[in-house]
Order: C-alpha cells, then structure tokens, then sequence
C-alpha cells in the first residue's frame, strides 16, 4: 500500500516551486532539500497523532493527578469515566514500546501543557452517544472497545478545531497532510492487535526511491525550464495576457507541460487528470477549464 501518493507527491513539489519562484530559497539544491524534509515532516505529523493518543491514554489514566498538578476542580469524576482509560486498544498505543523509542528521540512533539485541551477532549467522549452505548454493554470486550476507539478518532478527533488548530500552529504545512494521516491512521487501528510490539512503523511516508527521484526531477525542470515554459504558455494563450494569468494557475501549467514533454512514461491523461484535480483544489474553480483548454493544445501541438 502506498502511503503517499503521485498527487500528493505533485503538491508538494507546487508548494515548493511556489516559494522557489517567489525568491523565498537560493538555490535549486535548497528547494530540492525543502521538497525531502516535506516527506520527513509528514512521518513528523504521523508522530504527533500517535503520540496524542499516547498523552491522552496518560491523561486519562493519572486524571486525578493532574487535577492536583492544576489545582484545577475538574467535573466530579464517574465510575463510568474509567472505562476510557481502560480501552484496551487505546493503551497498546500508549505502552508500545516502538512509539515510546521514537519519541523520546523527538522531543519536539510531546503535549505538554495541553492538559486543559485534553480534559475538553475527554468530556466529548463521555458526552457522546455512542459511549452512552457503551456504558450499558455487558460485554465489553476487545471487539466493543476497538469499535469505540475507531468512534472517538473518526467522528471526534478528526473534526476537533483545537487539535487542527493546533496542528497548524505547528506546522503551517502539515495542514495539506491532515487528510492523508487520517485515512492511513485510522486503516491502521481497524487492523490494531492486542500485543505491545504492535509495529507503527512498518512503512514510511517517503515511499520508494523512484517516488523522491520524480519529486526532485520535476522540481528541478520546472525551474531551469521557467524561461521556456513561460514563453510556450504565451504562444498557446494568444487571446489572453500571460501577465493577467494567476500565478498558482501559470504554475500548475508549467507543471503538467512538464509532465507532458519530459515525463513520457506518465499517461498524458493522468498528468491532465492530477492537475486539473490540484487546480480545483488550490485555485479558483473556473481555473481548471482554464487549464484543460492549455494542455489539450499542447498535446495537439506534440502530436
């Protein structure tokens, strides 16, 4: 399974040539450099969720600690409260001996002093349906716990302001990630065993040596083809000025027409594909007509 795909790939490189091309790096080496660490910070954001979950199953579990730590007055505590710290699923993240390893390498990602974001997020829990549901099943087992614990990640983390607030605060660029970890995080606790040795990093977000080769690749013509591309969009854009043309849209142009021309391994159809999807993501919505109506007459010109 791949972790990170060609689309996701094709966004990264767009963000970087976006820089690039606004005198925000130096070098075409620095840009390339930028485009890896993009791939790194990705694993960097995976981290971050497995280590919330890590906090939170601590925060749970020394609860009243902390409202001593605080000297905070918490909601009177239920019996029922306890059930949440001792979801077995949660707990096998918390104690996994792989996780614990890489993050007391990375001390840059723990949640300390997020105690009252943790406690808000605690409540949300118990407030909900579902555990309600919960609370009155006869048996609880592994099966009913893994169900709750894929709810409170689905339908509360995912959609929690704070927690994406907070991550963007981190990291203006994992945002465009988000969507990317939750889909593999959450394939990845429906399939979570019952065992501490539970391996969390089995695949990295870097994928395979031909994915980093493409990203560099197409990064690296875009730019020392910029002069040539620029000259091509104008030739096939007669009826429109190239200066009125919005840079992200110029910029996903010279993308594809790179794809079109140096890329012949890569179906025209596809490239056409991914970055009229990318346009309609990162641009205004008549963009992508805009563009489509561009590379057919490149294509028809290559012809």
């Amino acid at each position: 399974m791949k972790i990170i795909n060609r689309r996701q790939i094709r966004v990264k490189v767009l963000q970087e040539l976006y820089s690039f091309l606004s005198g925000n790096e130096n070098s075409l080496a620095e840009g390339q450099k930028n485009i890896i660490n993009s791939f790194i910070q990705t694993n960097t954001l995976y981290l971050f969720y497995l280590n919330f979950f890590k906090s939170f199953w601590e925060f749970t579990n020394y609860r009243d600690n902390y409202q001593r730590m605080l000297k905070k007055s918490l909601k009177p505590i239920d019996e029922n409260y306890t059930l949440i710290s001792e979801l077995s699923p949660l707990k096998f993240i918390a104690k996994n001996k792989n996780l614990i390893t890489k993050l007391s390498a990375d001390k840059t990602i723990f949640w300390d002093n997020k105690d009252d974001f943790l406690n808000g997020f605690f409540f949300k829990i118990v407030e909900s349906e579902l555990f309600r549901e919960y609370i009155i099943l006869k048996e609880k087992d592994y099966k009913a716990q893994l169900k709750l614990l894929i709810y409170i990640f689905k339908e509360i983390l995912v959609y929690d302001k704070k927690f994406l607030g907070y991550i963007e605060d981190q990291n203006i660029y994992w945002v465009d990630d988000v969507p990317l970890i939750n889909t593999f995080l959450l394939r990845l606790i429906k399939t979570l065993k019952s065992k501490k040795d539970f391996n969390f990093f089995k695949k990295s977000f870097l994928n395979t040596e031909k994915d980093i080769e493409f990203a560099l690749k197409l990064f690296k013509i875009v730019i020392e083809k910029s002069e040539k591309l620029e000259k091509d969009i104008q030739s096939i854009t007669l009826n429109w000025d190239i200066e009125r043309i919005a840079p992200i849209d110029k910029l996903i142009i010279k993308m594809s027409m790179t794809e079109l021309i140096y890329f012949s391994e890569i179906p025209e159809t596809v490239s056409i594909n991914e970055y009229l999807e990318i346009s309609k993501e990162y641009s205004s919505p008549k963009s992508s007509q805009f563009i489509n109506g561009v590379l057919d007459n490149v294509i028809n010109r290559n012809k």
